[in-house]
């Protein structure tokens, strides 16, 4: 499912036109995208949290020549981790009520 697949689900789901579903998802990804960028925690009771999450810097192997270190620098990533309740659903293929 894309985002137009997902906006057309909200829109059939909450009786809303697929114009303002579209809108009201876009808005829900740029809040979400725009408090990890911040550095802020977004915890979806249920669903999950977003977060920004640091790596370090560290010297990396290529195989085909590995006496030749290759330093990958420092950076923030995006990260998710699922809530139980999704996990579970994913793990045992139940669906929410």
């Amino acid at each position: 499912m894309n985002k137009g697949g997902l906006a057309a689900e909200v829109s059939k789901r909450t009786g809303l036109s697929k114009a303002d579903a579209a809108r009201a998802v876009d808005a829900a990804i740029d809040t979400v995208r725009d408090t990890v960028v911040k550095g802020e925690r977004v915890t979806l009771a249920d669903f999950g949290t977003f977060e920004k999450k640091h790596r370090n810097q560290r010297v990396a192997r290529n195989p085909r020549r590995p006496d030749v270190p290759i330093v990958v620098p420092a950076r923030d990533l995006p990260s998710f981790t699922p809530g139980k309740e999704f996990r579970a659903a994913v793990l045992g293929g139940k669906k929410r009520r």
